[in-house]
């Protein structure tokens, strides 16, 4: 257990090394409201994110994790981390501006990405919002090809196995206007276009790119339903998992 700050966290880093052992076609992660999926993306963050590789210690040192970590069965610091919180995106009655709140609010997390990551991936070419996200798989795909090409060990991107993203309730900002009344409002707007061009460009990314990896938890059936279930069983040994909202 780790405290401080008024805060008291339970060790559940044993998770850590049993999602990486997984090696099922798919994986349909459930949790109810407040029962720590949140929580779950940080963990995931902080410990496959290479920009957290020197804050291992501070963080999982004599965690259950460690155990593994130190018996070479997991090892930690080997993605870039995209990050999107679609419970953050800015809520408007007008489905026009909240597609325009969409594309800003993913744009923004692709800008955070970049700012990550600057160091290694150099000048971005940057568009909308959809494709600065295949943009971005693509630079990472080339960048990390040309990085083991070069044959160097020592490069900080030598170990690195690609981009995990995790995306925290995928499902609040559709949510907020599907109208199981009346759907014909909301499957005819810019938003609805937006939200399933993302995640088709996401499905495509994972279909032809190696190096893309994600988290997602719950909803398996939905996911199915519109975007098909070779999406969330993945190619190449990737497992795609979806993080809710929860309600």
């Amino acid at each position: 257990m780790r405290g401080g700050k008024g805060f008291a966290y339970f060790d559940r880093s044993r998770y850590l090394s049993v999602l990486d052992s997984i090696r099922a076609d798919a994986i349909l992660f459930l949790r109810p409201r407040r029962f720590g999926k949140s929580i779950t993306l940080s963990m995931l963050e902080h410990f496959h994110g290479i920009q957290h590789r020197d804050q291992y210690d501070e963080l999982f040192q004599d965690l259950d994790i460690d155990k593994d970590v130190k018996g070479d069965k997991i090892t930690p610091g080997e993605y870039m981390i995209l990050e999107f919180n679609f419970a953050e995106v800015s809520r408007t009655r007008d489905l026009n501006k909240a597609a325009q709140g969409l594309t800003v609010s993913i744009i923004r997390n692709l800008k955070g990405f970049y700012g990550d990551y600057y160091s290694y991936l150099g000048d971005i070419d940057q568009g909308d919002a959809i494709n600065s996200l295949a943009n971005l798989v693509q630079l990472v795909n080339r960048t990390l090809r040309e990085v083991k090409n070069g044959g160097d060990k020592k490069h900080p991107l030598a170990n690195v196995k690609g981009i995990y993203l995790l995306a925290d309730e995928y499902d609040a900002f559709s949510n907020e206007y599907m109208d199981p009344h009346n759907s014909q409002p909301w499957a005819e707007s810019d938003a609805s276009s937006l939200v399933k061009d993302f995640w088709a460009t996401v499905k495509g990314m994972m279909l032809y790119h190696r190096h893309l990896s994600a988290f997602l938890g719950r909803q398996y059936q939905w996911w199915v339903q519109h975007f098909g279930e070779h999406v969330i069983r993945g190619r190449g040994g990737w497992t795609l998992w979806l993080e809710s909202s929860g309600s």
